[in-house]
């Protein structure tokens, strides 16, 4: 990313955060100043606390945000008062925008009318009417009513999503792969994604998974990228936290969009050099368990983090395949009959992907939606919910398979509503 086009993304990112947060600030100092008549002190209630709790950007413009440099004192009282007011607020704001762009069609007619006298005589005679009047009153309880209620919503989510972030939840998974040999299976693979080594995953935190993933005693461990936030430095928490990560038969990871922020050729060679965790890099590892081979696969990423189409990482995929073919024939072994997995950082193009012959694609990415606000069978009501159909767990055509990891780190704010951090057991059947 360029110098202008990252000022141009932080530009647009800020404008949309402190343009919500102006439209809550309008609407709430409005209300206490039609309750209450001194406006002096009811500052203390609106202006001075949308000032205090914005003061760390200020520390994030300054010092580059990364939990090495950051006291844990101001952690704990800076920046989760921090988080949790800016979560709320977002929350409440977007209410607050969808309310306003509902409404639009009628008040902007309303508005250029109401300049005119005729239509402003007119308007005045209609309000007054006792019937109207009365519909009025119930429409402005009614607002005040589920304002409250979704800023209280907005305000307990945000305080459960910031100090439950971490609670992760291990789930359980039997894949079915057609033709598995018998001999695997049963093999067993513990799976993560998205760790984002860096402000929200120190390494005492990732030192915690560690001994949580090596205690599930899985034949392979496999990892769908995103091992940094946005900082090379943070592949060193990274590689301390996880040098004593075990398995049988390895450990292996793809690199992830956000390894990409800075350096992944540096992120790539410390991993591979200081820690257990081999990092696939458009290849493949043939692998053999009771004597029986299981092919893995890792995809390149690219930096970008949107749904839009990717041929970059779709040609990845199909040289990676072109050039393991022949490197498995060149061994004397039938390529078509070895069960295979690969690492795709990216869900977004199982579509694309799924005639390849891959048996299950292990994918993150999308956190599971990170702030969920509601679930309704395969509809995933977050941010991810609104790019793409590809979201969290299993997806299946009559090709291939595709698991998505709701990850274990977080990414923007240190906030998870309604999808814990995962670990999950895969077992192979």
């Amino acid at each position: 990313m360029t110098i202008l086009s990252r000022i141009i993304f932080f530009t647009v990112i800020f404008s949309i955060i402190f343009g919500l947060q102006f439209l809550v600030y309008k609407t709430f100092s409005r209300y206490l100043r039609s309750k209450f008549t001194d406006s002096h002190k009811l500052k203390l209630f609106y202006l001075y606390p949308f000032i205090l709790l914005n003061l760390p950007y200020l520390y994030l413009l300054i010092n580059v945000f990364t939990s090495s440099r950051t006291p844990f004192w101001w952690v704990n009282y800076g920046f989760i008062p921090f988080y949790i007011f800016q979560g709320s607020v977002i929350f409440i704001g977007l209410y607050l925008l969808i309310g306003k762009l509902i409404k639009a069609p009628f008040t902007i007619p309303y508005y250029i009318l109401n300049k005119f006298e005729y239509f402003r005589t007119r308007f005045s005679k209609v309000s007054e009417n006792k019937s109207i009047k009365k519909i009025d009153s119930s429409r402005r309880a009614f607002i005040k009513t589920s304002a409250a209620f979704v800023s209280g919503y907005a305000f307990i989510g945000a305080t459960t999503g910031v100090l439950s972030k971490n609670d992760y939840r291990i789930e359980n998974v039997d894949l079915k792969i057609s033709g598995l040999p018998e001999e695997l299976k049963g093999t067993t693979i513990s799976f993560i994604s998205d760790i984002h080594s860096g402000p929200y995953m120190d390494e005492l935190l990732m030192k915690e998974y560690c001994g949580i993933i090596n205690d599930l005693n899985s034949d392979l461990i496999m990892i769908a990228g995103d091992l940094t936030n946005s900082q090379k430095e943070e592949v060193f928490p990274f590689v301390k936290a996880f040098k004593d990560l075990k398995a049988p038969h390895g450990i292996y990871s793809s690199l992830g969009n956000h390894d990409y922020f800075s350096d992944p050729d540096f992120i790539a060679h410390i991993v591979s050099n200081e820690s257990p965790v081999k990092i696939l890099r458009n290849e493949s590892e043939l692998i053999k368990i009771k004597g029986k081979d299981l092919c893995l696969f890792g995809i390149e990423d690219t930096r970008q983090s949107g749904s839009a189409p990717d041929n970059i990482l779709i040609n990845y995929l199909d040289e990676t395949i072109s050039s393991s073919k022949k490197k498995i024939s060149e061994k004397g072994i039938d390529y078509d009959k070895i069960p295979k997995i690969a690492l795709f950082h990216k869900p977004y193009f199982f579509n694309q992907i799924q005639d390849r012959g891959i048996d299950l694609y292990l994918s993150g990415h999308t956190h599971g939606g990170q702030v969920v606000l509601a679930e309704f069978g395969k509809l995933n009501i977050s941010f991810a919910g609104a790019v793409s159909e590809f979201i969290k767990g299993l997806y299946k055509t009559p090709n291939s398979q595709m698991y998505i990891s709701r990850g274990i780190g977080c990414v923007a704010l240190p906030l998870r509503l309604n999808c814990p951090p995962e670990i999950t057991k895969i077992r192979l059947i």
